[in-house]
């Protein structure tokens, strides 16, 4: 508690030095906010003075070449820097609530819908650009697309993305013109959420970073379970809310409601803490010894007819003294890249050694599909168990291209390699070794909480086989396992990471990394794994609490903004400021 306390004083310094940054070189004042008090207790704020002059010498002299919009986008766009910094590898989850809170001051300052917009925009632009730069060596290191046409692709990318923070600005300024209290703690965290999910499924979906994935070794990962990655977004918005909130009661001196805000802010994350140590999931049987095999297989040669048999020989090398010590080997995603009906001789020399050994084989390849004009990215299990999981959501240009009968001549036209897999069944049963039941994704469907998401409480374990080669030496792999962390919290289970170059690793029911094995070398991670059973509120409910969250605030900021409103148009006489209803 006392740490929590020290962090909210610290926390007001930083929101008091980022007004002050942002206030305006010529010396104007932004318009001070007077507090309404109603007779039902509720608080509200209207349009009258914010912020001091800036008095530091310094500030001056770095602002007095630039307009007060140029200030505000600049500031807008290190925020969003600074977020990055939230997430993996990083993982300064204070930053995600910070960030937050200065971007929410940002928007309040706005003088209108579409300042908001872009301060919102170059919000996302920081954000993304850091975030996802990534992009641009997968599609040209690895993609051979040219430089200008990769970087023109990646900031196509980046802008599209950055729409989402800037539409969030705009609804909220636009719906809620007057800064009140419901607008920073219901109106905000409902529309960011909204966005979110709303990112999550245009175009396919792009759920990378989404804000909750901040926060999987914070106290707030113990909403992951009942809410999922959405609530703690919600969490850390709300939280925003209440900081900045708490900040405008410091400047007015009002210390009852600054203690309120800030009470509700350290409850927030309390109970967040407390709902992390309940088992929502039980062990089911004794733990099984799992190796991940990471074969290292550089991106440059993988698909190399010519190389094909180094990249077997150094997967059955790496396997050969795990058979039977091990009951479960795995392979990562297209460890054998060429298709199933071409490697029959191989597999079922693999095969036969898994059933001899009473170990179970679970290994990536594609398969041809039935027409013979495409392939499925696929995971088959080898032994004494067989199954098959061929991926359900595909990536876009990488896997597959969308509008083919419209792009298709354009890229290959401007020399961008053209790829054709075809999706698996939506409706694909769990892959099952004895009693055990596993849950597979392959690479990018782990990001995907509500594809994932099954209220299937005998599923035991999730796993993840993926290649991240692709995205070179970045800071993609360590969001990649930091978003499969926030599934084991979601589901209550443990997961399995298979990478073909790293991260490999082992995650508990708890969202920890129990063991790992560093990138870049062809190594084998032995380790235990234990089966869990049961099924958490998220599971059972997905996204309907969270639904009615984002319906409920929208409803109380509607009634608290139209309340401000009447109470805005009628006249304040003196009695009122003596009776100490307006300070």
């Amino acid at each position: 508690m006392i740490s929590s306390v020290l962090f909210l004083a610290s926390s007001l310094t930083y929101m008091q030095s980022c007004i002050h940054a942002l206030s305006k070189a010529d010396g104007k004042t932004i318009k001070n906010i007077l507090l309404l008090q109603g007779n039902n207790g509720d608080h509200h704020f209207t349009n009258t003075g914010l912020a001091p002059q800036l008095s530091s010498k310094l500030a001056c002299r770095l602002t007095i070449s630039m307009t007060p919009h140029m200030k505000t986008a600049i500031a807008a766009a290190l925020l969003g820097i600074i977020l990055t910094f939230a997430f993996a590898p990083c993982e300064i989850f204070p930053l995600g609530l910070l960030s937050m809170t200065g971007l929410l001051a940002l928007w309040i300052q706005s003088p209108s819908a579409k300042r908001a917009f872009w301060s919102g925009y170059c919000f996302g632009l920081g954000f993304f650009g850091f975030g996802v730069y990534w992009v641009f060596i997968s599609i040209h290191v690895f993609g051979d697309v040219p430089i200008p046409l990769a970087i023109l692709i990646t900031s196509g990318m980046i802008a599209i993305l950055s729409l989402f923070p800037a539409c969030t600005g705009y609804l909220l300024n636009r719906n809620f013109p007057l800064p009140t209290t419901a607008k920073l703690v219901y109106a905000f965290p409902a529309i960011w959420v909204f966005m979110e999910w709303l990112r999550s499924m245009f175009f396919s979906g792009f759920p990378w970073l989404l804000l909750g994935y901040s926060q999987t070794n914070s106290p707030l990962k113990g909403y992951a379970p009942i809410l999922g990655v959405y609530g703690i977004s919600l969490a850390i918005c709300i939280g925003s809310g209440l900081l900045l909130n708490a900040f405008f009661r410091y400047q007015q001196k009002n210390f009852k409601s600054l203690c309120q805000n800030l009470l509700a802010l350290v409850l927030i994350f309390l109970l967040g803490g407390l709902f992390s140590l309940i088992p929502w999931t039980i062990r089911e049987g004794k733990p099984l010894t799992v190796s991940l095999v990471q074969g290292n297989i550089p991106q440059t040669t993988k698909w190399s007819p010519d190389y094909l048999q180094s990249s077997v020989t150094t997967y059955t090398t790496l396997t050969e003294a795990l058979w039977g010590k091990r009951d479960i080997i795995i392979w990562p995603e297209t460890a054998l890249p060429l298709p199933l009906q071409n490697a029959e001789t191989l597999i079922n020399e693999l095969d036969e050694k898994a059933r001899n050994s009473h170990s179970a084989l679970i290994l990536g390849i594609p398969i041809r599909t039935p027409d013979d004009k495409s392939y499925y990215n696929s995971i088959v299990t080898l032994g004494a168990d067989k199954g098959v999981y061929s991926k359900r959501h595909l990536v876009p240009f990488g896997e597959y291209t969308p509008f083919a009968s419209i792009l298709a001549n354009p890229l290959q036209f401007m020399d961008i390699p053209v790829s054709e897999m075809t999706e698996g069944s939506l409706n694909q049963s769990p892959l099952m070794l004895g009693k055990i039941k596993i849950l597979p994704s392959i690479c990018y469907e782990i990001a995907f909480p509500l594809l994932i998401r099954s209220p299937d409480k005998s599923i035991n374990m999730l796993l993840v086989v993926t290649n991240d080669a692709w995205f070179g030496n970045s800071s993609a792999e360590p969001q990649h396992l930091q978003m499969a962390a926030m599934r084991a919290l979601e589901f209550g289970k443990p997961v399995l990471f298979v990478s073909n170059d790293g991260i490999t690793a082992i995650i508990n029911q708890h969202g920890q990394v129990e063991a790992s094995i560093p990138r870049g070398q062809a190594m084998v991670l032995n380790g235990s794994v234990q089966p869990m059973y049961g099924v958490t509120p998220w599971l059972i409910n997905g996204m309907d609490p969270v639904l009615f969250i984002f319906i409920l605030f929208i409803v109380l900021a509607v009634i608290a903004d139209k309340k401000t409103e009447r109470v805005n148009n009628q006249p304040i006489n003196e009695n009122e400021y003596k009776n100490g209803r307006t300070i």
